[in-house]
């Protein structure tokens, strides 16, 4: 009897082992497709928003009579020397222009304006606890740069009224490009003379977010900047660390830069600005990230002796701080920057670079972060995985698994939909009949396995006396398992 349970029990068990080969999913590719690396990265990769605010006191603008009256003097002697009034005006308006500060000063009373400004760019989870990688620059900013953020944003309706008057003054005789001057000069005025109290800046990644009855949007999330784990812009090693609260969180698998040769591909992945925020866009695209390829094109040294990569990838204002893929699907560094044309200021082609995960994997050091997956992960991919060979039964239940782990992640509802409609539409291959074929053969071969060990077991035994095999009451053999 323990000869008999003990075989039963080794066939159940390669029956078992078989029907959850059938449903594991298929292994990961060592090249995956673009649609692929696309469809990996989607959950992980997030939009982080940056908001700086502070009061500024700002001057009522008056006129340095000393300096007015000099060009006053001029203007008077040029046209009684027989000069074109037109030219002359010009010439007025052009040395205005030029040196608007030489002509303007500040004066009582301040008025007090509240001043913000929001920046964005991209960012990836590496632990599913809540760590985020992506661009120092996209969290921090050069304070002068700042300062004239802020003074543009919070002053522009004061600045625009200062144009309208000037021009008014000079009789409309101005031209668009004269306007931009202006604009500029007024600008720096009250950046060179307004006073700015504390900047507060408050960091937050975007969620997605799926609401009953809404459309797809994000959920910002406050974020800490871990301070020993943050570099600096560019020169700088352009790189920062981020911590939300939240557990079950998609990441991505961290790959090798060093491996990369000049011409293989990579794959930027975020969310430029200019095609996430525009305003003729439905709002839950901004749940869409862009995904875009290129090739290496160089390794470029920095100052300080680390390396970027450049790409001729297209990568935009938003994209900073996103992941970048080699084809095997890993991350192997941050979009960062690009280069601009020093004659029109328009971004260079074909200049664009990437901070190396090299570096990246130093300041995951600093911050005592070891990148991970969990189990939202590895459901996630199976799913993904699932899709791609048309077994859309299975990835269906990994995504609901998703669903009931982390609720609401438009990724995960799009898939599902997706896959639902497939298996509506008669494209599942789940369960196909050819795998059922192959399950039964091997199982009946299994159980005959079973039949000819328990008929070799019960052959090998002796009889006592020699005589025939015992007969079981009522004349029949014993039944045998299976």
């Amino acid at each position: 009897m323990q000869q008999r349970q003990k075989v039963t029990t080794l066939g159940l068990a390669a029956l078992g082992a078989l029907v959850a080969g059938c449903n594991s999913a298929p292994p990961t590719p060592s090249t995956m497709d673009a649609t692929m690396i696309a469809d990996m990265a989607k959950p992980a990769t997030v939009v982080i928003q940056t908001t700086y605010n502070a009061q500024l006191s700002v001057p009522s603008v008056g006129y340095n009579e000393a300096n007015l009256q000099q060009l006053s003097y001029q203007v008077q002697m040029a046209l009684s020397q027989g000069a074109d009034p037109n030219q002359v005006l010009d010439a007025v308006i052009n040395e205005l222009l030029s040196n608007l500060e030489s002509y303007l000063v500040p004066t009582q009373p301040f008025q007090s304006v509240n001043a913000q400004i929001d920046g964005v760019g991209s960012g990836f989870f590496v632990t599913e606890d809540g760590y985020v990688v992506t661009n120092a620059h996209v969290v921090t900013d050069d304070p002068n740069q700042l300062n004239v953020a802020l003074a543009e944003n919070a002053l522009a309706q004061l600045i625009e009224q200062d144009v309208k008057d000037f021009t008014q003054e000079l009789g409309g005789r101005v031209t668009e490009q004269q306007i931009e001057m202006l604009k500029q000069a007024a600008v720096n005025f009250y950046v060179k003379y307004m006073q700015i109290g504390p900047i507060s800046r408050s960091v937050a990644v975007h969620l997605g977010a799926n609401v009953p009855g809404v459309a797809s949007m994000t959920k910002p999330v406050q974020a800490e900047v871990l301070q020993n784990a943050l570099g600096e812009p560019i020169p700088g090693k352009d790189v920062a660390i981020l911590k939300v609260a939240g557990q079950d969180f998609v990441t991505l698998d961290i790959g090798d830069d060093t491996s990369l040769s000049v011409g293989d591909e990579i794959f930027p992945y975020g969310y430029p600005a200019d095609a996430t925020f525009f305003p003729a866009f439905d709002p839950s695209s901004i749940n869409e990230a862009s995904f875009t390829r290129g090739m290496v094109s160089s390794r470029k040294q920095m100052q300080g002796g680390w390396e970027v990569i450049q790409t001729d990838a297209a990568i935009r204002g938003g994209n900073s701080g996103g992941p970048v893929f080699d084809k095997s699907g890993k991350v192997i560094g941050l979009s960062t920057f690009g280069l601009r044309d020093m004659q029109t200021g328009a971004m260079a082609q074909g200049a664009n670079f990437v901070v190396p995960m090299t570096v990246v994997k130093e300041f995951l050091q600093r911050a005592n972060v070891t990148p991970k997956h969990g189990k939202t992960t590895e459901l996630w991919q199976e799913a993904v995985l699932l899709r791609s060979a048309d077994r859309h039964s299975e990835a269906v239940e990994r995504l609901k698994k998703i669903e009931t782990l982390k609720p609401g992640m438009p990724a995960v509802q799009a898939r599902l939909q997706q896959s639902q409609k497939a298996i509506v539409d008669g494209k599942d291959k789940s369960g196909s009949p050819i795998m059922m074929i192959v399950l039964v053969a091997v199982g009946v071969v299994v159980v005959l396995g079973i039949v000819l060990m328990m008929l070799k077991a019960k052959g090998g035994k002796s009889i006592p006396g020699g005589g025939p095999p015992p007969q079981v009451p009522g004349g029949q053999n014993p039944r045998l398992p299976g």
